[in-house]
């Protein structure tokens, strides 16, 4: 092994030094932005409509989802198109910042997915919030599922785990006055 320089020793601190500041800045960014996405889903899932205003239950795998398809008002169709791009839309980063954040395998960022899922759906009945139906988790699921293969795509492209956490904090950066639009500006209304 070469003997290094005491400038090229330093040098080498200083770049570790600036990489981990860098990657502890990155992932503060992605969380923030976790935090404020998560935010933004509570308040559109569970915090939108006054408690007791609407309970509904549905059982029916796909029951919804094939009302929405087939009916012929165009009321229900623009509904129905809200309604199922906005369930797959809003759980696409829960799987993308879940991969990006844990090293889990798909099978356990699936797991949470579903989970929270079927929490908000637990508590829209429990506190009359909305619909609970089984459409929105499946629909959910599939967003976390899209989410997840976003993730690892991202990684295929950029091959370096590091260098996907700076992608996903430059989106996060761009995404945060979305989701500060969104979460202040629009009155959710359903």
């Amino acid at each position: 092994m070469p003997e290094r320089s005491l400038p090229e020793i330093v040098e080498d601190r200083s770049t570790w030094r600036l990489m981990t500041t860098r990657a502890k800045l990155e992932t503060v960014i992605i969380c923030a932005t976790f935090v404020l996405y998560t935010v933004f889903a509570l308040k559109l899932l569970l915090f939108s409509r006054p408690p007791g205003s609407e309970r509904s239950f549905n059982l029916v795998p796909f029951a919804s989802i094939s009302h929405y398809l087939f009916s012929s008002s165009s009321d229900v169709r623009r509904f129905a198109f809200s309604n199922i791009a906005g369930n797959v839309l809003l759980f696409i980063p829960l799987g993308s910042d879940l991969s990006v954040l844990t090293k889990w395998t798909v099978a356990r960022t699936m797991l949470i997915v579903a989970s929270a899922s079927v929490a908000v759906e637990i508590l829209q009945g429990v506190f009359a919030l909305g619909a609970s139906d089984i459409d929105d988790v499946i629909l959910n699921c599939l967003g976390g599922l899209i989410g997840i293969p976003l993730f690892l795509l991202l990684r295929v492209i950029v091959r370096d785990r590091e260098r996907v956490r700076t992608v996903v904090a430059v989106l996060s950066v761009v995404a945060l006055p979305v989701l500060s639009y969104l979460l202040f500006v629009i009155r959710l209304r359903m």
